[in-house]
């Protein structure tokens, strides 16, 4: 009697510090994404540490598989796994999935040989004077997308960019911040020998979205939500973000 009593009072406890979530493993899926999430990186990628670190806080494990995009959209929205991770939010997904408080937000923009002297922008008008390297089929900002008076230079693949901008075979590209800095480090070129131009042309935040057809969702998610909280006030979410940005 007595064990049954003091094992009543630990799951009490246990359910009042996870914020009423009973602890347990959370499945997660997404695409392989470098350099923010993938099989072959350091933790996974810096999203899945800051991910796990926050489902730590609140007493939760969790792991993630990566499948093609398209199948795990699928396998979260009928439930067979709890959440998809790092997506973008649009008002139509919430109608199969409930979304976190965004991870960290994400920059693209331009990047620009030095020697150019520019650091910022006012108008992209005030660009016209420039090569511009743009990715072939990449969304960039709509603005910049309709800026036919631009001279834009098509690229196949976003690396054919970043080699012709260090060879300066072109002034500026256009990339998101991140899988820029990536990638120019594994084709060996130095990251300070470029500008990255202030302001981005876009921002965007990179979220969890969780099943609707789970019964827990919307609680994981609140849970979620508390421990990235939790680990931004800790100090221990910069602390992620520097050992995968340094």
């Amino acid at each position: 009697m007595q064990f049954k009593v003091i094992a009543t009072l630990l799951i009490f406890m246990l359910s009042v510090l996870t914020g009423g979530v009973s602890a347990r493993d959370i499945s997660m899926l997404t695409v392989e994404w470098a350099p923010h999430y993938g099989s072959d990186l350091p933790e996974k990628g810096l999203t899945t540490a800051i991910v796990k670190a926050a489902f730590k806080a609140r007493g939760h494990t969790s792991d993630v598989d990566f499948i093609p995009w398209t199948r795990a959209l699928k396998e979260v929205e009928e439930g067979k796994s709890d959440i998809v991770m790092g997506a973008y939010h649009n008002k139509e997904r919430e109608n199969s999935y409930i979304f976190s408080d965004p991870i960290y937000f994400l920059e693209l923009g331009l990047i620009a040989r030095p020697d150019l002297g520019v650091s910022r922008y006012k108008s992209l008008r005030d660009l016209v004077h420039y090569s511009i390297g743009i990715s072939r089929g990449f969304a960039n900002s709509e603005e910049f997308d309709t800026a036919n008076y631009l001279d834009k230079h098509v690229a196949t693949f976003p690396n054919l960019n970043i080699r012709k901008l260090f060879r300066g075979r072109i002034d500026m590209a256009v990339m998101n911040f991140d899988l820029f800095r990536y990638e120019a480090k594994k084709e060996g070129f130095c990251i300070s020998d470029v500008e990255f131009l202030e302001p981005p042309l876009d921002t965007k935040g990179l979220y969890l979205m969780a099943s609707r057809r789970i019964p827990d969702g919307e609680k994981i998610i609140k849970d979620f939500n508390r421990g990235l909280d939790e680990i931004r006030k800790s100090g221990e979410f910069d602390r992620i973000m520097a050992r995968f940005r340094k």
